[in-house]
């Protein structure tokens, strides 16, 4: 029988220590055969990294002094990766804990041509889907149809195909897409990078396919405050839609129509904030654009400053 395809899997760690033991113990019974792990820390004050290198000894580990961010955290996993060969490249988040089948089935959906992410389930309701993985609205810069926080169930238990987004807490991808589409775009430090990477590889031949068979489960933003909205990720989420839209929206006219579209419903979700005093979320929101329309891009806010 043929051997099994190599997997790299690519793991951004920062101050992880309150969940490190739970994600280890759960890849340690990972039952797909042929796998390595690549862990980038970004510069973790907490032990966690310690954690890691003794669960997982003979693991590539690679120790950054300042906090990089995901997708440059992600860009030097890959390099680690390709330079090892592998055939798939699996990007996981360290607040996941993953069932033992998941990767043999992601596996199994997967080809050459073809990006492929689980089922992605909220760590303290396994009833509700986190995350993300559907359609985008390109003239809005509107995820659709990828059923974050509804509950899990026949629309959710079935394969999609032909995705235009999905989250990288959970991906796997063919390690030729990152010669054919470049790795991840760094300006974006963290969220919506996934969704430009997906376009590019879309447009190098490759496609993206939601296999429910395989399941994990997620905290969401655990290394950013803990949450479904934190305000590091509502700094970083405003800032980046607006990058986002602007580099692949080739028409000014569609891009005038996301603006205005965009500045009428944020400040309709400010008046909101401030109706409900959320002021640290409402500040992060306006830092954030103000800060793409500066110029401001890559790392620029730690959890701590906002």
């Amino acid at each position: 029988m043929a051997e099994p395809p190599s997997v790299g899997i690519v793991v951004v760690n920062y101050n992880s220590a309150r969940f490190i033991d739970e994600f280890c113990t759960s890849v340690r019974a990972v039952t797909y055969p042929l796998w390595h792990l690549v862990v980038v820390d970004s510069g973790s004050g907490d032990g966690s990294m310690d954690v890691i290198e003794r669960a997982f000894p003979d693991a590539t580990h690679v120790r950054c002094a300042e906090n990089v961010g995901f997708a440059a955290g992600a860009n030097i996993g890959i390099d680690r990766c390709l330079e090892r060969g592998v055939e798939y490249v699996l990007f996981l988040n360290n607040d996941a804990t993953v069932t033992p089948d998941f990767l043999q089935r992601l596996v199994d959906a997967a080809d050459g041509k073809t990006m492929v992410v689980p089922k992605i389930l909220y760590h303290f309701d396994h009833s509700l889907i986190s995350t993300h993985a559907g359609g985008f609205d390109w003239r809005l810069g509107l995820f659709r149809d990828t059923y974050g926080g509804r509950p899990d169930g026949p629309e959710t238990s079935r394969r999609r195909e032909n995705l235009d987004t999905a989250s990288f807490c959970c991906a796997l991808v063919p390690a030729q897409a990152f010669r054919d589409a470049g790795k991840l775009d760094e300006r974006f430090f963290m969220y919506y990078e996934e969704t430009d990477f997906i376009r590019r590889a879309q447009a190098a031949g490759y496609r993206v396919r939601y296999e429910p068979s395989a399941v994990i489960y997620h905290r969401e933003s655990g290394s950013s405050g803990g949450g479904w909205m934190t305000p590091f990720k509502q700094y970083y989420a405003t800032r980046n839609r607006l990058y986002l839209v602007r580099k692949h929206t080739r028409s000014r006219f569609d891009y005038a129509y996301f603006t205005c579209y965009f500045w009428v419903t944020r400040l309709a979700t400010a008046a909101k904030m401030a109706a409900r005093r959320e002021w640290r979320l409402l500040r992060a929101m306006t830092l954030g654009a103000l800060d793409y329309y500066r110029g401001r891009m890559g790392r620029t806010m730690q959890v701590q400053d906002l």
